[in-house]
């Protein structure tokens, strides 16, 4: 049974070793989580039914637990988890299935290779869910590329204070970083900053192509016109 601390926020990190436990720990407590850890074994089933977690950390591949039977458990009516963010921790060479899992039950997969602040932010971004508002404008995307730079036009889907569904190329790997610009209806100036890939859609499901980014850097008054954007919109 849990025993919970006096902080007001709680992780559960299921599966994880003792080296992957020294990395995320301190940085989940600097962040005021109370931390548990468990071994993936039936007992974790009983955790998110009647444990109030505001995150779930699960390593990617899961041993000795069938992932599926735990995002259907956690995913549950009436589980105290059910809106908590799931987090897989994915060995690198399993990254891309990992990705493939997000939207179904699981809200982001990150790399066990990706340097510290990289996860922490995308963690962070599930943290503070934001309305994703409908918005249709042409982006344009710069990846660099070794020492060559690759541009691609997209149209967006939907946006959020956090990021944007875009439809076009879904080529670009999970954890791919590029610059942008796009317009915003009434805005005073074209929103430009950083973007990093979070997953690609799945045609089958989403019926389209394309990519979930979420924002690195806005430069300028690009937040302020999103922020109203959503706002007036939302």
């Amino acid at each position: 049974m849990v025993r919970m601390g006096s902080y007001q926020r709680h992780v559960l990190v299921v599966g994880a070793d003792t080296k992957t436990l020294e990395r995320i720990a301190p940085m989940l407590r600097r962040a005021e989580f109370d931390v548990h850890s468990a071994e993936p074994s039936p007992v974790v089933f009983d955790l998110v039914l009647g444990t109030s977690f505001e995150l779930v950390l699960v390593t990617y591949p899961l041993r000795d637990l069938i992932l599926d039977d735990l995002i259907e458990t956690l995913r549950r009516d009436g589980s105290w988890c059910r809106k908590a963010a799931l987090v897989l921790l994915s060995e690198p060479e399993h990254v891309e299935d990992a990705q493939a899992l997000v939207d179904l039950g699981v809200n982001r997969a990150v790399s066990l290779d990706w340097p510290e602040g990289r996860i922490h932010q995308a963690i962070g971004d599930l943290l503070d869910v934001a309305p994703r508002i409908s918005l249709r404008v042409l982006v344009h995307l710069k990846v660099e590329v070794h020492d060559d730079s690759k541009r691609a036009l997209y149209q967006t889907v939907n946006i959020s204070r956090t990021g944007m569904l875009l439809r076009g190329d879904d080529r670009l790997d999970p954890g791919t970083r590029f610059s942008f610009f796009f317009g915003i209806p009434d805005g005073r100036r074209l929103v430009e900053g950083t973007g990093e890939v979070v997953r690609r859609t799945n045609p089958t499901r989403e019926g389209m192509a394309g990519l979930g980014i979420r924002f690195v850097r806005l430069a300028g008054e690009g937040a302020e016109q999103i922020e109203s954007f959503v706002t007036r919109n939302g």
